[in-house]
């Protein structure tokens, strides 16, 4: 749920637009027009509100939870004093993952990430939406790959930032590196040990391994809402407000756009299988070490996230921030 990219709504001339127009379908001219910011009803997730937790229980120490933000921003760097204080205390830092396993740039043309039978990415998504994708790679200066994997291409247009684009990160704002790695570094200059709790193909195989055709849905879904369709939403704010009941709200909303079988996998894969995975080895080193968990948001809330599958194992989880 983590590697947002920033969208960007251009302002076209006239002329443009009616080259567009005879290029595309009509849907796409609404992306050129300004949509009004949107909040969400916030879900009744269980942990809907915060951003660090301390975990307690026979058998571990003292140990904690932290939710990052994967935007590089410097407002997600000056860690809480509640958080700041729980990362010092740590022996032990660990992450979803330790390194970007497919920076968008390399995924592109990843040869893992190419389909391997006969079949071409513009039939598995239809000509309509190999049409849009075409027209926004040519904004890339590049040409769409018609042998890569449709959720190649989706997390290549920032599909991971589940439609909805952050209108509060600027360039004012912008950082040299996100929040995981400033603090992987940290941890490394620190001394402490630094571990993943997936692997890189673990990771990678979240999308590979899931069905071409809910491949193809995601993705004609997120060229269907590319950017500037999608609603503005103040996502950082509502990071930094730890409101995490309306950033899983808007997850939800984003899993209603696609196919059910679509969402359910998706959901699973991306959220619900990795939770369990990552409890699992987070437990054996808060045996050994007091740790600090850093994991993205949206691992988090409800009933099946991270901090409610430590609750069902015994363990005492205590808002500190």
């Amino acid at each position: 749920m983590n590697r947002l990219i920033r969208g960007h709504r251009a302002t076209v001339s006239r002329r443009a637009v009616l080259l567009a127009v005879t290029a595309l379908p009509a849907l796409l001219l609404a992306a050129c027009t300004p949509v009004k910011p949107y909040l969400p009803e916030p879900t009744q997730a269980p942990f809907g509100q915060g951003r660090a937790w301390r975990i307690d229980g026979p058998g571990i120490a003292a140990s904690y939870v932290f939710a990052t933000f994967d935007l590089p921003d410097k407002r997600v760097l000056e860690l809480p004093a509640a958080a700041e204080q729980a990362f010092e205390r740590s022996e032990v830092v660990a992450f979803d993952v330790l390194i970007d396993p497919y920076i968008q740039a390399e995924l592109y043309d990843k040869e893992s990430s190419q389909l391997t039978g006969d079949e071409t990415l513009e039939e598995l998504i239809g000509a309509r939406s190999f049409g849009i994708l075409t027209w926004h790679m040519k904004q890339r200066q590049r040409r769409p790959n018609n042998r890569i994997k449709p959720w190649a291409m989706w997390s290549y247009l920032g599909g991971e930032n589940f439609g909805f684009v952050d209108y509060d990160f600027g360039v004012d704002n912008r950082s040299d590196k996100n929040q995981a790695h400033w603090l992987e570094d940290r941890a490394e200059t620190a001394g402490k040990k630094v571990v993943g709790l997936q692997t890189d193909q673990e990771n990678f195989d979240v999308y590979d391994k899931m069905p071409l055709d809910q491949q193809a849905d995601m993705l004609k879904v997120r060229l269907d809402r590319y950017e500037g369709l999608s609603p503005q939403v103040r996502k950082m704010q509502l990071y930094l407000d730890g409101d995490l009941a309306r950033l899983d709200a808007l997850w939800r909303e984003y899993l209603s756009w696609l196919q059910p079988a679509t969402a359910e996998t998706l959901d699973r894969r991306m959220i619900t299988d990795r939770n369990r995975l990552m409890v699992e080895r987070m437990l054996p080193l808060m045996q050994e070490q007091s740790t600090f968990v850093a994991v993205g948001f949206g691992h988090l809330p409800g009933e099946q996230g991270i901090l409610r599958l430590l609750e069902q194992r015994g363990f005492v989880v205590t808002r500190v921030y």
